[in-house]
C-alpha cells in the first residue's frame, strides 16, 4: 500500500472594522468603499477570524511519497466540497494528472 500526501486549501471568512468621518451618507459610503479596498489588502491580522466556517475547499494537490518528483504528484486542483462562495459555473475546471 503506498503513502501519499494531500495538501488542501479553503476560505475562512475574516472581519475587521474602521471608523470614517463623512460630511453626508453619500460621502460615507464613498470613503467606507476606498478604505474598505485599502484594509482588504492590508497584511495586518484582523479583528476576528471565524474558523468554524470554512468553505470553498480544494484539494491543492495528491502527491506520492517517496516518488520522484517529476512523478508524485498524481492529481492537482480537485474540488472536493460544495462551493459556498462562487456558482458552480464559475468554478475552476478540475485538472487530474495521469498517475505513473
Amino acid at each position: 500500500m503506498a503513502e501519499y500526501r494531500v495538501k488542501i486549501a479553503f476560505w475562512l471568512r475574516a472581519y475587521d472594522s474602521f471608523t470614517i468621518d463623512a460630511a453626508s451618507p453619500e460621502e460615507a459610503i464613498e470613503i467606507a468603499k476606498r478604505e474598505a479596498r485599502r484594509e482588504i489588502e492590508s497584511s495586518g491580522k484582523p479583528e476576528h477570524i471565524e474558523t468554524d466556517a470554512r468553505r470553498e475547499g480544494v484539494i491543492l494537490y495528491v502527491d506520492r511519497v517517496g516518488a520522484a518528483l517529476d512523478v508524485a504528484t498524481i492529481a492537482e486542483d480537485l474540488a472536493f466540497d460544495d462551493d459556498r462562495i462562487h456558482p458552480a459555473e464559475e468554478r475552476p475546471a478540475e485538472q487530474e494528472i495521469q498517475s505513473a
